[in-house]
């Protein structure tokens, strides 16, 4: 499946001359070109709104960029192609928008909206090699959201790139995104006993799965812990169950909850009998909630819901 290219806008300050800006440009084609030829990337670069308008330099915008005979003409064709295929980032944010109660994404002191949505799409991000700030191969981003009036801010990392070689270091992250990555929710429905071995989808998940369309960048949030689930069931061989050992964080509901909305939490399972469903994860950002029990033992967890958080004892609707 296709794996496509998110461009940083923060890291596309201007150089303080045309040489300098051509070069920028083509260490930039040098990694778009590492991440297409070699790795199998899409040839797509989403921005954030029409390149041709970045000051590359005073008075030299990637336009006249395009323009330049003493820029390889292969290098400006590469970059054409790259960018004429794909709607702009920020228009697809602006249409999910509302699936996501996402505050602010930051890196350092500056907000990341490119790079927010490079990690909320699981795509991977890359960046003008225009200063030290983006030679590195991941990104630590500042996520600052609002859930049940609480304001929570946590780190997270992307991967990253901003020259060839940090493209050939994600060899291996690229190849399984595009193994693993599906089209939409059918997609992913019908390839869960390919993809998702060890975990048991409750027939109710397959119809939550329908409103997974193409694009929205939830799919792949739903797609990453579901591989959380399976790859630490494929290590859970015995003893009890370690919600410290998975990524994401992992958390019961409590007694209260259960008590009084112990009917929303129930579903029935593929092996007949009905269960209550408490521990679950969050799909960050948004309230979309992954419900899983345990009950089956080591080595297997059933997937009960997926899609808007169930009510609690301060969550109610």
């Amino acid at each position: 499946m296709d794996l496509e290219m998110v461009l940083n806008e923060l890291s596309l300050t201007p150089a303080t001359d045309i040489s300098t800006a051509r070069q920028w440009m083509s260490n930039l084609i040098s990694t778009l070109s590492e991440a297409t030829a070699n790795h199998r990337v899409k040839r797509v670069l989403r921005t954030q709104n029409d390149i041709n308008t970045v000051e590359l330099a005073p008075d030299y915008p990637v336009a006249r960029w395009r323009n330049d005979r003493d820029v390889d003409r292969e290098e400006r064709r590469f970059l054409t192609a790259m960018t004429t295929k794909a709607p702009f980032w920020s228009d697809v944010a602006e249409e999910i928008k509302n699936d996501f109660d996402l505050s602010q994404v930051w890196h350092k002191e500056d907000q990341a909206k490119g790079l927010g949505f490079a990690w909320v799409s699981d795509v991977l991000a890359v960046s003008l090699f225009s200063s030290e700030r983006w030679n590195c191969s991941r990104l630590e981003l500042a996520v600052t959201r609002l859930e049940d009036d609480e304001l929570i801010n946590e780190q997270i990392e992307i991967v990253h790139a901003s020259r060839s070689i940090h493209v050939q270091e994600h060899a291996d992250w690229i190849k399984k995104r595009i193994r693993t990555r599906v089209r939409d929710g059918s997609d992913l429905w019908n390839r869960r006993d390919e993809l998702f071995p060890h975990l048991e989808l409750c027939d109710r998940v397959c119809e939550q799965m329908q409103d997974l369309r193409t694009g929205n960048p939830m799919l792949g949030q739903v797609v990453k812990r579901l591989f959380e689930l399976e790859e630490y069931c494929q290590n859970w061989t015995s003893g009890a169950f370690n919600p410290d050992s998975l990524p994401s964080k992992a958390t019961p509901e409590s007694e209260i909850t259960l008590q009084q909305f112990g009917k929303e939490h129930t579903f029935r399972c593929l092996d007949g009998p009905e269960r209550i469903f408490s521990w679950h994860l969050r799909m960050t950002p948004g309230k979309w909630r992954l419900f899983f029990s345990i009950a089956l033992g080591p080595g297997k967890i059933i997937i009960g819901h997926i899609g808007p958080k169930l009510p609690n004892h301060t969550y109610t609707t």
